[in-house]
Formats: structure tokens, sequence, C-alpha cells
């Protein structure tokens, strides 16, 4: 138990920011001020729009010029119609293209959406190419800007098990063949490396592949390798309900929260410090704490859910009724008497990001068995993620975009981890109860 939080920190929020730099420029100072108000935003607003759009805050700049050369002047219809010009667009086809990906109203007018020239003018190329299909005439363009033959380019995509009538569009080859070729060869030292980080032997990992019905065989590369191992040793969310969509509002919680804030490693520290004057790791269940041991450990995940930045609320649900349950009474509980265990989380604003299903039998079972495994799991998937990047997504359909920050893939395995930290505790008591 005592490597759980600074693992929990390390895989739930491995967001890896950059160090804030001793330069970074001062909310009151005088330049930014103008700036502000030549622009009619707030420092609020300019900051949440360069996270949005950049990935950076005022904190990340140190002159208000480095903000200008960002985002380039402020839009007007004049600067628009260049713009247009520019992509050999009427202001028409930019409108559809825009309203069909979910950016704009077909009421609304794009100087009323996009505020500055260059925000729009990088998603317009960003955009495009998902807009051009795959004829005769682009494919030989994106070949010769790739260097690559026909016969190249097809000998790719079968390799990876795909074929050009998978892609409706240049803009999804493109990611494709990106993808493809930045993965790294498995190779019997690329192999040996990758075993090492997990602490694990090659009979081992051929056992992992095997109970899944897999096989080395299969890979050919770290990276897909890397992914199949982080899917088998996290824990599997399906059976509790919880939607992509879902498990992507918790991966964004996550990955907002500020893990540079001294504030909370300080908090983080306090609580680890909590856990190991409780003496985990001295017993094995329920039966064994005090009282008073008990509303500490569940003062603890409340604390440590609130420097998460949320709530979690438990009910016993069947045929309608829905009976609210505190912690300390769920974490003596060795059966649900035949009702369910419905978990919701929401963040502090009261929003509920996703809730789960537990039925009598779930509970009751081995889903939260193997809690020792799972955290041992995490620590080898912590260590193995940075060989894993996110397989691109097809966009199929009008408004099917891209992730920004990571696919539902990334949303899951970072959930499972958080779901861990959580709830090791109670998982931990209610076994040793029974």
């Amino acid at each position: 138990m005592k490597k759980l939080v600074p693992f929990a920190i390390a895989a739930s929020l491995a967001i890896a920011t950059c160090p804030v730099s001793a330069f970074a420029i001062e909310r009151n100072d005088p330049e930014l001020q103008s700036y502000l108000n030549e622009i009619n935003m707030t420092a609020d607003e300019l900051e949440e729009m360069l996270w949005n759009d950049y990935d950076m805050s005022l904190d990340d700049v140190e002159t208000v010029d480095e903000i200008r050369d960002t985002l380039g002047e402020v839009l007007t219809e004049d600067n628009l119609q260049q713009l247009l010009n520019y992509y050999g667009l009427t202001e028409e086809e930019l409108k559809q293209m825009l309203v069909d990906n979910g950016d704009l109203e077909p009421n609304e007018k794009i100087t009323d959406v996009f505020k500055f020239y260059n925000e729009l003018a990088d998603y317009v190329d960003f955009l495009l190419p998902y807009s051009t299909p795959i004829t005769e005439e682009a494919l030989a363009k994106f070949l010769q800007e790739r260097n690559m033959t026909k016969n190249e380019l097809i000998a790719l995509l079968n390799k990876h098990g795909e074929s050009l009538d998978d892609y409706e569009s240049i803009g999804d080859l493109a990611d494709a063949v990106d993808y493809y070729k930045d993965l790294t060869p498995l190779t019997e030292e690329t192999l040996k490396k990758l075993l090492d980080e997990l602490g694990m032997t090659k009979q081992q990992l051929e056992k992992l592949l095997a109970a899944h019905g897999d096989s080395l065989s299969n890979y050919t590369t770290v990276e897909e390798l890397s992914a199949a191992v982080i899917d088998y040793m996290t824990p599997d969310l399906d059976e509790l309900g919880l939607t992509e969509a879902e498990l992507q509002n918790l991966f964004n919680h996550l990955e907002a929260i500020d893990a540079n804030d001294p504030q909370f490693a300080s908090k983080m520290e306090e609580i680890i410090q909590r856990m190991e004057a409780i003496g985990a790791d001295d017993f094995s269940g329920v039966k064994e704490l005090s009282p008073a041991q008990i509303a500490e450990i569940a003062d603890i995940m409340h604390d440590m859910l609130d420097l998460f930045q949320l709530d979690v609320k438990f009910y016993l649900t069947k045929n309608g009724v829905k009976k609210p349950l505190s912690l300390s009474t769920l974490m003596t509980m060795t059966s649900t008497n035949g009702y369910n265990l419905t978990i919701e989380i929401y963040n502090k604003q009261g929003q509920l990001l996703a809730d789960l299903v537990l039925t009598p039998d779930m509970f009751n079972s081995d889903l939260f068995g193997n809690i020792g495994k799972d955290l041992e799991n995490g620590e080898k998937i912590a260590k193995i993620e940075k060989h894993v990047k996110p397989k691109p997504i097809k966009r199929t359909e009008a408004g099917a975009k891209l992730p920004k920050t990571a696919s539902p893939y990334a949303a899951t395995a970072l959930f499972g981890i958080f779901l861990i930290a959580a709830g090791a505790f109670l998982v931990r008591f209610r076994k040793g109860a029974a």
C-alpha cells in the first residue's frame, strides 16, 4: 500500500507538464493588461483559449509578443477573406466544413466563433485533409509528399491488416501512414528492453498473452505489443457499464488537475503519511480495525477524492428504490443483500462524469479480488506507457473529430488505475471482513 499513492499520481495524472518558467509573464503586467483590453478578453478567457487550442498557458510565455505571434491578428471580415483566398475556399465552403465538424452552428458567423486569424488558419490546416477524398490525383500528391510508391503504401497497410479501401480521406490515410512508419520494430533487442522495464521474463509475457488468446507472433512493433500488455494488465471496466464518453470525461478531468501546484504535492504527501500511520500493511481486514481506524480510512479516501477534485456517491438500488450509502458503512459490508451497488462520480461543480453499477454477484465475486495484482501491474503499466501512442481514429462521419489529447484506450487505462487507487482500501477491507 505504501507505493499506491505515488503510483496513482504518476499514472492517473501522467500529463508530463514542463516546469513553469521563472520568467513567466505576470497577470498584472501593464503590457498584458493593454493587450487584454485590445482583444476584449480577460486573462482567464485568454488562458483558457491558449490551453484549449495550443496546450499552453500564460505561465509558458514571457512577453505579449509571444502571444501575438501564436494567435495572430483578431479575426475580421477583411482578413477572413484573405484566409479564404489563401486556401482557395469560399466562405460558404468553409462554413459548411466547420458545421459538418460540429464547430459552428448554421446560424453563426465564423467570426463569432473564431476570434483570431491563426486560430482559424491552424484549424483549416487541420481539417482540409479530412475533407479531401482519396482520388487518384490526391493520392499521387500524397505519395510524392511522403516519398512512397503506391505498392509501398499498400504493403505498409497490409502489414497491419488494412487496405486503402479502409480510408475515406487523405487526412485519415496520412495519420495512419505516419503512425505506422513511426513504430519501433519488435526485435530481440527491443523486446529485451521492454521485458526489463516490465520486470518480466519472456515466458511470463507469453503466459500473459496466452491467457487472453494472444501470442508474440501477432506483433511486429514495440508500441502495439505495449498497448496490448497495458490492456491485458488494466482492470476490465466494461462489465461495470462505463461508456467511452464517461471514460473520456474522467480522463479529461484528471488531465486538467495541476500536478505542478506545490500544494498538491504537499497534500499528497500528507495522505501518504496518514496511510503509513494507520499501518495499512499490518492488517488484512476490517475485523482487525477499530471504529476510529475505519473512520480515519474513510476520511483519507474523502481527502484523496478532494485532492482529485471529485465527489463520489454510493447507493443501494433495486426495483426503482435508491438508498444512499455512506463510505464507512460500505467498508463494513460483505453483501448487498440482493441490491445493486451504484457508484456515481461527480466533479466539484456537481457534473456527473460517470456512474457504474455492481450487481450482487459482482460485489460478492472476485471482481476486485485481484487488487494486489492490479497494483503491481499498475507499476509496470506506468513504466511502459511511454511506448504507447494512440492509434489515429478514422473520421468516418461528420463531426467525428480526432481527440485532442488521448484515445478512449488511454482513458480506460488511466481511469482503471485511478479506480484502483481510490478503491484499494475499500476492497481490501471488504474482502477481509468475509
